[in-house]
């Protein structure tokens, strides 16, 4: 007979999974930062013949926690700064159980009232907390990829529409052309959006960056003055490397005189709006037409989510929008499917609500503060020593480093550093390339690292720095 939910084989399985999880949580902090264990080697604890018969749930849950043993990443435990990666909250990881146990599905309210209010709820309190345009609307989705794809397909409907095209009925064939504009230093996932949208990629007008690696307002007036017709400028707020922010300022304006849908890659810089000393560092955001950001990175909400955010509402479900006979809704209700490209989709905003709860405007603002001057700090850590040089303006949580030999070249020594501090164990730092350079990246994104944290890693490195040099 199959496992029951409500069966003791089924609370055995459960109570094995609470007990490792918590093991984990617990330990996590104290954990080697270091992951030794390949792909191929896992596939085999796991095993790779499907079985004909099926284990009780108890036994399946055991097979994974053996199998995951040096397998998992510690991005929880406050000194993973490879990616811009979140750390989880307490509230949210303890939701995620309950999200999994409801199975809330809020793709339609007639099924899942209290997964679609939430779904509502939080969009709301996402607006207050970025100060964005309260009657923009927003979709709870995987992340900022998707949230940029939202944003993108929202500006092909206002923009064809203006100028008589239909293009959720007729398509792009013989459509009107867009001009998409977008700076060089853009991440990959708005080219992935373009090209999901049928704008293509390498159709994209470049406008040069600055040394930091925003965008530079004078050559985007330039490119906007040798344009006619619709046009989409993609912009950032935080870039990958560097964390700087475009200067929406000058842009914004710009891009409303000339008719442009000015879009915001937000997926971590965003969250610069919760602090009003960090806010200067991105003032006019809120002028855009839209803005993707995550909540999985500078909010600790567990993954997968996000925000696509459009201030033109009826833009985005025209977009965005599904309907059929059998989903017949209650008149007046909420349904976030108008504002996502899923139907079927779990109940992600639950957690979302359970960490900003917790945390209260405050908290939120404080976590951000903290990762962010922890980025400043490593930054003063390394640099005192001679040979080691950070190579951007550290205005939010990220930052990047050289390193040389005395009266040298960075490139090779600044990989073997790096390559050393991984392999430690104590921090897990990552290359990146910035200006045709190595260099070592530095994120802040754990709401559980401290100074402390700080001071330990960057002993490490400077460890693996004094080893490489010999």
């Amino acid at each position: 007979m199959p496992e029951a939910l409500g069966s003791r084989e089924a609370e055995e399985a459960l109570e094995r999974a609470y007990k490792h999880a918590l093991a984990y949580m617990r330990g996590v902090r104290a954990q080697s930062t270091y992951i030794g264990a390949t792909q191929a080697e896992i596939r085999a604890r796991l095993g790779t013949t499907l079985p004909e018969t099926g284990e009780p749930s108890s036994e399946v849950i055991e097979a994974l926690f053996e199998a995951s043993s040096g397998a998992i990443s510690p991005t929880t435990g406050g000194r993973f700064f490879a990616y811009v990666i979140g750390g989880t909250h307490p509230a949210g990881v303890a939701t995620e159980w309950l999200n999994a146990a409801w199975d809330e599905h809020p793709g339609t309210p007639l099924v899942s009232p209290f997964g679609c209010a939430i779904d509502g709820l939080v969009g709301e309190w996402v607006l207050e907390l970025l100060d964005l345009p309260r009657q923009a609307s927003v979709g709870v989705v995987t992340g900022a990829s998707m949230g940029n794809f939202v944003g993108i397909v929202a500006a092909r409907h206002a923009l064809l529409a203006r100028v008589g095209w239909d293009v959720e009925a007729q398509g792009l064939f013989g459509a009107p052309p867009i001009h998409v504009v977008i700076g060089e230093e853009a991440h990959p996932n708005m080219m992935k959006g373009l090209r999901l949208a049928g704008l293509g990629a390498d159709r994209v007008m470049v406008v040069e960056a600055d040394a930091n690696g925003a965008i530079r307002a004078d050559r985007l007036h330039a490119v906007l003055r040798s344009l006619s017709g619709p046009v989409l400028v993609c912009t950032q707020a935080g870039n990958i490397n560097t964390g700087a922010m475009d200067p929406f300022e000058d842009i914004a304006p710009a891009c409303h005189d000339h008719g442009a849908w000015l879009h915001v890659d937000g997926a971590f810089g965003l969250w610069a709006r919760v602090s009003p000393d960090l806010s200067r560092h991105i003032r006019g955001v809120e002028l855009a037409d839209s803005w993707a950001t995550d909540a999985h990175k500078m909010l600790n909400t567990p993954y997968d989510a996000g925000f696509g955010i459009v201030r033109d509402a009826a833009a985005h479900t025209a977009a965005m929008g599904i309907s059929a006979s059998y989903l017949a809704q209650q008149a007046g209700a909420r349904d976030p499917s108008h504002y996502v490209p899923e139907l079927s989709r779990r109940g992600r905003a639950t957690p979302i609500y359970a960490t900003i709860r917790a945390l209260g405007r405050r908290g939120v603002r404080e976590m951000v503060e903290s990762c962010c001057a922890n980025a400043r700090h490593m930054r003063e850590a390394l640099t005192a020593r001679p040979g080691v040089t950070c190579l951007n303006d550290v205005v939010f949580n990220q930052a990047i480093f050289a390193f040389a030999k005395p009266g040298g070249a960075a490139d090779g020594l600044t990989a073997e550093v790096v390559r050393r501090t991984f392999e430690s164990g104590e921090c897990w730092v990552q290359t990146s390339q910035w200006r045709g350079k190595t260099v070592m990246r530095f994120s802040v994104a754990d709401r559980a690292t401290t100074e402390a944290d700080i001071d330990r890693s960057a002993r490490a490195v400077l460890k693996a720095y004094e080893d490489a040099l010999g």
